[in-house]
């Protein structure tokens, strides 16, 4: 899952939410020195991002995408289900879409001294831009699974993304519907169990 996707499986709770968005900047072991409702919203993080990754469906989801994309399909996925989730945010979303980004954005604020150096400037530019309200955009996403093939030097398999949002968009977001609240039950059993390894290991 992406960005938006972890925030709403997480939320409520600030340090869930902005785990949401650190869980992918704090590597290695998760430091005992964060605050508990972090810690325990970077480890759901890390279990929905496991549980996602062995998922039936969406590793079926994944074999859409044109075969030279199917390798990195896993990750473009991620993204390409948070351009889902911000569509249909009237069926799976909390509250008004630009509503509950502000309280995201809210809770990095009060874990600011927590983000780790490496995505500072990700998570500034995040909030000035309200980056995830924007993932209504296939601009948007097109340019986040772009920077992707980019950052993986595949930059010359760019050519398929418009066959991914433009052909099978419709296809993926059927996919979505089915594989999302499986997502959502595994988050909520999740949790408590990451507020009690949080709790235990500080």
């Amino acid at each position: 899952m992406n960005f938006l996707a972890h925030c709403v499986l997480a939320h409520p709770g600030d340090g869930f939410l902005a785990g949401g968005i650190l869980g992918d900047f704090v590597k290695g072991n998760i430091p005992e020195s964060l605050p508990v409702e972090l810690r325990a919203g970077v480890r759901l993080h890390r279990r929905i991002d496991s549980f996602s990754n062995r998922l039936p469906a969406m590793k079926e989801s994944a074999r859409r995408f044109p075969p030279p994309l199917r390798r990195v399909a896993p990750v473009l996925l991620d993204i390409v289900a948070d351009h889902c989730l911000a569509l249909s945010w009237h069926r799976h979303g909390v509250d008004d879409l630009r509503n509950f980004t502000a309280r995201v954005y809210a809770a990095l604020g009060r874990y600011r001294d927590w983000v780790p150096a490496r995505g500072s400037e990700f998570v500034r530019r995040m909030i000035e831009t309200d980056l995830l309200a924007r993932y209504t955009e296939a601009a948007v996403i097109r340019r986040a699974m772009e920077h992707v093939l980019g950052r993986l030097e595949l930059r010359h398999l760019g050519g398929g993304l418009a066959e991914v949002l433009d052909d099978s968009l419709a296809a993926l977001a059927d996919d979505f519907d089915v594989y999302y609240p499986q997502l959502d039950a595994f988050a909520q059993a999740e949790r408590p169990m990451a507020v009690n390894w949080a709790q235990s290991t500080t």
